[in-house]
């Protein structure tokens, strides 16, 4: 594992799944959060420790790496690994730079090495199941999609408040949303336009609170997606997740709160559907490396959604509209 800055946890979770899995070495630069870490985890009893990334690369031996440091160190870190061949299981967003990508992407042609990204909403079950139901013709043909990521106000340590070290708030947390609408409705975004702002927390630095995105698809079909960080301390989970998708049959749409997905067609009054229990995408990763079953989050999606953000974020950054492949 290469930094424990970020969804390590979901990783862990599906490792725990997979029969004579360990984590054998661990760097993060926070001596403090090693620390703990290792005395936490029961697939850590026997992992090495390193402060420096480097230095685990350097004497480590292991199958996966899980690439979880801040994001401005990450397009180094994922060069790196490629070049030595290893699978990789990388937060999100690749890079913070489209020059960073771009080097990132010439590395990953060289290298054999299998790549997949962490945007673990596709692997929860609401969404797998609009994405179904949307495919099979559901809503019929999709005219609007709407999605919403909500935080709450709390804290962020300090790499989170910084351009360089963060990229910005849509590539952070708008590549969730954004890559759900793609993902569910199997669209292509063709046009953006976003604005950013620091509206009410100044504590955060350089980063943004609020976002709003708006996406053209190549089906003439049109798509929003609100981005803040402003969710009262109050509220009852960390977040406030939202997707809605109407169509020319009917309207699909999930919120956080709802156990269960509501569906509105031109046949049928509004009911509500259980979607299942949620899979792993880092178990389903490890398939894909030890078996060769292709990944539902691929290296191709990787890079096409971090490019995305990026373009997107430096549009809100001009304030104009830009066309996409």
């Amino acid at each position: 594992i290469i930094g424990l800055q970020g969804h390590v946890g979901d990783c862990l979770k599906g490792a725990a799944g997979w029969p004579g899995a360990r984590i054998v070495a661990v760097s993060d630069a926070d001596e403090a959060q090693r620390v703990a870490f290792l005395k936490k985890q029961k697939l850590a009893a026997e992992a090495e420790a390193y402060a420096d990334w480097r230095q685990l690369l350097e004497h480590a031996m292991f199958d996966v790496a899980i690439v979880a440091d801040e994001n401005g160190v990450r397009a180094e870190q994922l060069s790196a690994l490629a070049e030595r061949g290893i699978p990789i299981c990388s937060e999100k967003p690749l890079t913070t730079t489209l020059d960073d990508l771009a080097r990132v992407r010439a590395a990953f042609e060289k290298s054999p090495s299998k790549l997949t990204m962490l945007l673990t909403m596709r692997y929860q079950a609401k969404y797998r199941t609009i994405r179904k139901l949307v495919r099979d013709g559901a809503v019929g043909e999709v005219g609007l999609v709407t999605s919403q990521k909500s935080y709450r106000v709390e804290e962020r340590p300090a790499w989170q408040k910084s351009r360089r070290r963060l990229g910005g708030m849509i590539p952070y947390i708008g590549i969730h949303a954004l890559d759900l609408m793609r993902w569910t409705t199997g669209l292509d975004v063709s046009h953006a336009a976003a604005f950013h702002a620091n509206v009410g927390t100044p504590e955060f630095g350089e980063t943004e609170d609020t976002a709003s995105v708006l996406v053209r698809f190549n089906s003439g079909a049109t798509g929003t997606s609100r981005l803040d960080y402003l969710l009262p301390e109050t509220f009852a989970t960390h977040g406030d997740d939202r997707l809605r998708i109407a169509g020319t049959e009917g309207v699909i749409e999930v919120q956080q709160a709802w156990k269960h997905i509501s569906l509105t067609t031109t046949k049928k009054t509004t009911y509500s559907i259980d979607p299942g229990p949620d899979e792993n995408l880092f178990l389903d990763f490890l398939h894909d490396v030890k078996e060769g079953r292709p990944c539902g989050m691929s290296r191709d999606d990787a890079f096409s959604m971090t490019e995305l953000v990026l373009k997107i974020r430096d549009a809100a950054d001009g304030r104009r509209m830009v066309e996409l492949g």
